[in-house]
């Protein structure tokens, strides 16, 4: 196995564990609340906290991945977070629990800003939407083994028990990660760097001057918004609206992330790899299209009151809304310079969720309160508050519809 690929296959289990962390609290939001007395606004506030955290620790280590040797800040990172998902399930407390989750997004920070930029470093341009399809499988993946294994432990040895199942895999892959080379910047871009040997700042102007980048950022903005809410209380609208168990919420979620998401992500990666010849903006072209198309499909299941037609409209609008990981992703690193990569991906990570889901899941569980407040049952307040997420959705497809015929690079 060459350098590369052991690379990409590292990387691709490391976003596995990212995602199984970050989704087994909403698995067990239902117990976890009731056990530390929590309010839905509160339990939204877990995440704004970690994002929070995440996104302001991003740039930092996309500075420092630009000069250090990034498979070592990539192993800190991840021991950090998987030592402190485990701390998670010995707090009592809301204060504590809320500084293991800023821990964990420390550690995130490490490996979301310095990962992708590794795959792109050890892969060639016409290569990256496929590179990019295996390494983004990992996020239904490890969303589902979050949802389903982090509901289905709960449900047997309650929420403590999830929180150390999912932060001990970890540590493994870091001391891996640790021993990695660190593939040559830009070794395989074709374009010209016009960045390379400006002073740091000069080259970061660069990044805020690539119409692509800001197209994939702000789309991606919208796109996590959406994502944040829908991701932390799907499980929860399941449970307070249709009756359903922890254990069975966790399962069904899993279940509807990991199919749609490894179907959607390779139908993505595939179309665009297969197209993108012919059309170069055949990746931008496809996700805004499948973006703008799940709209109306995520506003009907949030409207309907049949279970089986929930998880029928749920099926079909995160098929659309995976449709879009893998093209968006792989447009957004190739249209950075090689000599700004790490730092454009580390503020586009800020951007993404400072305006995203650090705030999404606190806004839905605000609305929830409030409509709740007002009378409206539980399951429907939940629901009706989850429409925030709508007009995001249609935001993010339109502004990849308009990157469109737009160069790559600067």
């Amino acid at each position: 196995m060459t350098a590369a690929r052991r690379l990409l296959l590292l990387l691709t289990g490391i976003n596995l564990v990212n995602y199984l962390d970050r989704y087994v609290v909403a698995a067990v939001l239902e117990p976890l609340g009731h056990e530390l007395h929590l309010s839905d606004a509160q339990l939204g506030r877990l995440t704004l906290v970690f994002i929070a955290v995440y996104m302001c620790a991003a740039p930092l280590f996309g500075y420092l991945a630009d000069r250090f040797h990034r498979p070592r800040l990539v192993a800190a990172g991840v021991a950090l977070w998987s030592l402190a998902t485990v701390g998670a399930a010995f707090v009592h407390s809301y204060p504590g629990l809320l500084v293991m989750r800023s821990l964990v997004g420390v550690g995130e920070a490490a490996y979301a800003s310095l990962g992708p930029a590794m795959l792109a470093d050890g892969f060639h341009e016409s290569d990256r939407a496929k590179v990019f399809t295996w390494f983004y499988l990992a996020i239904p993946v490890g969303s589902a083994f979050g949802y389903g294994l982090g509901g289905l432990v709960a449900g047997t040895w309650g929420w403590r028990a999830s929180f150390l199942v999912a932060g001990v895999p970890g540590l493994a892959l870091a001391i891996w990660m640790a021993f990695q080379m660190d593939p040559e910047r830009g070794a395989m871009d074709e374009a010209v760097d016009p960045g390379a040997g400006e002073p740091y700042f000069q080259r970061l102007k660069l990044v805020f001057r690539n119409r692509i980048w800001l197209a994939c950022t702000a789309s991606y903005v919208a796109y996590t918004f959406a994502m944040g809410g829908l991701s932390t209380w799907g499980p929860t609208l399941l449970q307070r609206r249709f009756a359903v168990s922890t254990a069975k919420a966790g399962l069904v979620f899993g279940a509807l992330a990991v199919v749609t998401g490894l179907l959607g992500t390779f139908l993505g990666g595939w179309l665009t790899d297969r197209w993108q010849k012919r059309w170069p903006d055949a990746g931008a072209g496809i996700s805004g299209l499948t973006l703008v198309a799940a709209a109306p499909v995520v506003a009907w299941a949030l409207a309907t009151g049949s279970l089986g037609v929930a998880y029928a409209l749920f099926f079909v609008g995160m098929f659309l809304l995976f449709v879009n990981t893998s093209p968006v992703n792989a447009l957004t690193v190739s249209s950075l310079p090689a000599s700004i990569r790490a730092t454009g991906v580390a503020v586009n990570v800020l951007f993404i969720h400072l305006l995203g889901d650090a705030i999404s899941p606190e806004l839905v569980g605000r609305r929830a309160d409030a409509l709740h407040a007002l009378g409206v049952a539980g399951g429907d307040a939940l629901a009706r508050a989850l429409v925030l997420v709508l007009p995001a959705i249609l935001i993010s497809g339109l502004a990849l519809w308009w990157a469109r015929h737009r160069p790559v690079h600067v």
